[in-house]
């Protein structure tokens, strides 16, 4: 990309600043809107893939039980928030809502990326690419975080479905 807007340095910083504030709350209040049955931890996309190893790839090369209950909710902002940083019910109802609020997260996040290169248009190519590394930096620490856990959720659900069959 081609840098197409040229402002003074101060006043780029300033438009950086706000342009990002800006994504962040449209991309997470849009996200937020999106009702959680639409969401279905099946997808492509939210499934844990065989290279995770249950989602333990990213404790062993990201440590994220070392960090991760020191990221914020960014969620909590928006109406309806539904938390998802600890487990405070092994309830099916739940621990179902919980995965779907999962999904909703790692959308978000993956969002947020593409919208790093728009940079480019008004700033240097070196600046351009440090907001693109921003926005990875910034998104995939929690995309890690929720692919970290949900495969934990699942097996939660999975002992419980277990447990009911050998009940009934």
């Amino acid at each position: 990309m081609m840098r197409f807007i040229f402002l003074p340095s101060v006043i780029t910083v300033i438009v950086d600043i706000v342009a990002w504030i800006a994504i962040h709350l449209a991309i997470g209040f849009t996200c937020s809107q999106i009702p959680h049955s639409w969401f279905n931890p099946q997808q492509w996309l939210y499934k844990t893939f065989p290279w995770e190893n249950n989602g333990e790839i990213y404790q062993r090369f990201f440590k994220v039980r070392s960090w991760k209950h020191h990221i914020p909710a960014g969620g909590s902002i928006y109406p309806n928030y539904f938390s998802i940083q600890k487990l405070h019910s092994y309830d099916q109802a739940y621990l179902e809502r919980w995965l779907k609020e999962s999904c909703r997260s790692e959308l978000c996040h993956w969002l947020m990326i593409p919208p790093g290169f728009l940079f480019f248009l008004w700033n240097t190519i070196l600046v351009g690419w440090c907001m693109v590394a921003y926005a990875l930096l910034n998104n995939l620490v929690p995309i890690i975080m929720q692919r970290f856990n949900r495969p934990r959720i699942r097996r939660i659900i999975a002992r419980q479905n277990l447990q009911s069959i050998r009940v009934v």
